[in-house]
């Protein structure tokens, strides 16, 4: 099963699948330190980096992370990450759209569910554990 395996792993799985989204541009290092949480948070959540994908890592980063909310618009920004939604085709979005809606309601009441929010920037310690357990210790049960 995926879920046995750890975090760290699951990140290294979701770095080499998704290559092309990686940006060789320069930037700070407070962007790549976003960034970072940012790719542990699509591993954690259960997210792609589909429009559905990346939409719903966004509303899982808002409800259910340590984040607030205004870091969570200053970062997606500092990294450019809405940029990202050009690369998308309008079949794409057209698919995925409805799909992303219709899933916003059930992460916000999931993330209400978490026993405690994410820790969005101290993730280190989880990076040895397997992603099952961190979703239960947490409670996070992914939105398919």
């Amino acid at each position: 099963m995926a879920d046995q395996i750890t975090l760290r792993e699951g990140l290294d799985i979701f770095q080499q699948k998704n290559k092309k989204f990686f940006s060789t541009r320069p930037m700070s290092g407070k962007a790549r330190t976003f960034l970072s949480s940012h790719d542990i948070a699509h591993v954690v959540f259960g997210c792609d980096t589909t429009l559905y994908g990346e939409g719903v890592v966004k509303v899982w980063t808002t409800f259910g992370t340590t984040l607030s909310f205004w870091k969570v618009i200053r970062g997606y920004n500092e990294v450019n990450a809405f940029q990202l939604f050009r690369a998308y085709s309008f079949r794409h979005i057209a698919g995925n759209i409805l799909r992303f809606l219709w899933a916003i309601p059930t992460v916000i009441i999931r993330s209400g569910q978490m026993k405690k929010p994410w820790a969005w920037s101290d993730y280190q310690p989880y990076l040895d554990k397997p992603i099952a357990e961190i979703r239960e210790e947490f409670n996070i049960r992914v939105v398919e």
